[in-house]
């Protein structure tokens, strides 16, 4: 596969630099900012498509779909695409599964090895912020709606915390260092797809930019993360009236994905 990168950092507006820390960061931060996380793409597809290798986006379609319709995705699929431009731009990128709780691999995460040192790069969580992932020591790095936090573990493996201003503390997962080979990482993207997969039965949109993030979600609304806890942000009736074109505006997402997504039989 041979990505056609220009018109992607173009969308993420950027330009073309070497592989470093820093451009890594500034690649992390514009997708947070460009690409959201979110599952409406894939309740959409999902009644319409036949089989899990027909709903899946891999990174071309991904991309595509990212610049014609402002979609982006949830974990596997986002964090696969993240990697063909990481490693198109010159990066050495390896995939890895991450446990949440006592749930093992529901989460995956790249690790971008840079000039004999580590970084996370998740942009599926997501952790809008390059990561340093030390064997012997936690690390840091703030961002507009949390600190993340990886503390090192044998394995070797990081528990990833997300902190706030406010007290918040909470476990986000686990990463394991081992990498995850493609066909192994793709059956269990696809598997993602399977009519019990995560994500199919919530709307979430999200965002994150200098103010914060921006998340709407079916079971909340929509609300403003930042360091210093989760605010509600009200609509007018007019915009709670028709929330597919208020969402569409509010987050550059094509309106007949969300329509399709908020609107799905139920039952």
């Amino acid at each position: 596969m041979t990505l056609d990168i220009d018109p992607i950092l173009a969308h993420l507006k950027l330009d073309r630099r070497p592989p470093t820390a820093d451009y890594l960061d500034a690649i992390l931060a514009a997708w947070a900012a460009r690409i959201p996380w979110e599952s409406a793409s894939r309740i959409a597809a999902h009644q319409n498509c036949a089989t899990p290798a027909d709903c899946a986006r891999l990174p071309e379609r991904f991309f595509a779909d990212a610049l014609c319709c402002g979609s982006g995705g949830t974990c596997f699929e986002s964090n696969l695409a993240l990697r063909a431009l990481l490693e198109a731009l010159g990066f050495e990128v390896t995939l890895h599964f991450c446990d949440m709780g006592s749930t093992p691999d529901p989460h995956c995460a790249a690790i971008v090895a840079i000039d004999g040192a580590s970084y996370l790069a998740d942009v599926g969580y997501p952790v809008p912020a390059a990561l340093p992932l030390d064997p012997t020591a936690p690390t840091e790095r703030i961002t507009p709606a949390y600190v993340f936090r990886a503390v090192p573990g044998p394995g070797p493996r990081w528990e990833v915390r997300r902190l706030g201003r406010n007290g918040f503390d909470e476990q986000a997962f686990v990463l394991k260092g081992a990498p995850v080979d493609s066909d192994t990482f793709l059956a269990r993207l696809l598997r993602d797809h399977e009519p019990d997969g995560y994500f199919l039965d919530e709307v979430i949109v999200s965002r994150t930019r200098a103010e914060g993030m921006l998340r709407y979600s079916e079971a909340k609304g929509l609300v403003r993360r930042t360091l210093d806890g989760e605010f509600p942000v009200p609509l007018a009736p007019d915009d709670s009236a028709d929330l597919p074109r208020t969402l569409a505006r509010l987050f550059g997402f094509d309106e007949a994905i969300l329509r399709r997504a908020l609107e799905r039989p139920r039952g």
